[in-house]
């Protein structure tokens, strides 16, 4: 697999989910380039096109038909993002990990403050080598400190999607 290739596993991720959630109803845009120069994945917007929140999606290339019990090895929860990220300042309402290969999705609701309540992988200020970012583009890329979800705060798909029709005020299933 190449870098791109990578990539494009994350778009297709977001692509599933963004239609998934506008079948439902849900009025999710497109993913946006923030001042921070990141990505915000699913902005989801009100009936005025008024951004409410958005949505981080994760890409899961493994076979995953069991979130809470399958993780990857060495792992004390799901990746969701690293810690100096703009999203903690600006956090998503729901991280939602799709996997590729199974179909299967689940969730996470993000607390205000993802360092009180969520596991910091590796440890706060350590940083290991990215193998598969490593491999992929023939450099060497660090790991740097993420939060990652236990498995007593994944939600299953149908909870995430409940959660953010709450959070939209959408009646239509």
């Amino acid at each position: 697999m190449n870098w791109s290739r990578f990539l494009a596993q994350g778009e297709r991720a977001v692509r599933i989910v963004r239609s998934g959630l506008r079948r439902r109803g849900i009025n999710v845009g497109d993913s946006i380039i923030t001042s921070f120069n990141t990505d915000e994945d699913l902005p989801v917007y009100d009936r005025n096109g008024n951004k409410l929140f958005w949505i981080s999606v994760k890409a899961v290339s493994g076979l995953i038909d069991d979130p809470v019990r399958q993780m990857p090895p060495n792992y004390k929860g799901w990746m969701c993002g690293e810690v100096e990220s703009k999203q903690w300042v600006n956090p998503p309402a729901v991280v939602i990990w799709y996997c590729l290969r199974t179909n299967v999705a689940w969730g996470a609701i993000t607390p205000n403050r993802p360092s009180t309540k969520w596991i910091i992988f590796p440890d706060r200020y350590g940083v290991v080598i990215d193998k598969r970012k490593t491999a992929l583009t023939g450099q060497t890329h660090y790991l740097y400190p993420s939060y990652c979800v236990p498995p007593a705060e994944i939600i299953s798909k149908d909870e995430a999607i409940g959660y953010i029709q709450e959070l939209t005020h959408t009646t239509n299933l």
